[in-house]
C-alpha cells in the first residue's frame, strides 16, 4: 500500500516529465518553424558576363565573380549585423561598423568573423538561378 508521501513524489515525476515531453515538442516545433524559406533570383546571362568580365560585378546584393562558364557570388550582406558591404580593390568593406573582407569574402578586420556567404548559382535557359 502506497503512503500519500509516495504517490504525491510520483505525481510530481509524472507531471515533470510531462512537462519536459511538451516543452521539447515546442522547441523543436519553433526551431523548424524559424528556418527561413529557400527564395530563388533570377539573374540575367547578359548582366552575369558582364560582370564576370570586368573582375566582378554587383548584381542584386551579389558580388558576382568568376570564369564565364561557372560563375561564383558573395552575399553582400556584412555577417557582422547585415549591413550592405562595398567592393574595394583589396576586397570588401563594411560602411556600418568597419568591418573588412578580403576578395574571397574572409574577414580580416572589425568585428565580423564570419565569412560572407557562398551563393550557388544555376544555369537555367538564359538565366542564372541564385538560390537564397
Amino acid at each position: 500500500m502506497s503512503s500519500r508521501r509516495d504517490f504525491l513524489g510520483e505525481l510530481w515525476r509524472w507531471s515533470g516529465g510531462a512537462f519536459a515531453a511538451v516543452s521539447g515538442v515546442v522547441l523543436h516545433r519553433a526551431l523548424r518553424a524559424a528556418a527561413p524559406p529557400v527564395r530563388e533570383i533570377a539573374l540575367d546571362a547578359e548582366s552575369v558576363a558582364q560582370a564576370v568580365a570586368a573582375g566582378g560585378g554587383d548584381l542584386d546584393g551579389l558580388w558576382v565573380t568568376g570564369p564565364a562558364a561557372e560563375p561564383t557570388a558573395l552575399s553582400l550582406a556584412c555577417t557582422h549585423l547585415g549591413c550592405r558591404v562595398t567592393a574595394t580593390p583589396s576586397g570588401f568593406a563594411c560602411p556600418c561598423h568597419g568591418s573588412r573582407f578580403g576578395a574571397d569574402g574572409r574577414p580580416v578586420a572589425g568585428p565580423a568573423r564570419k565569412p560572407l556567404p557562398r551563393v550557388s548559382l544555376e544555369r537555367r535557359g538564359a538565366s542564372w538561378i541564385v538560390r537564397l
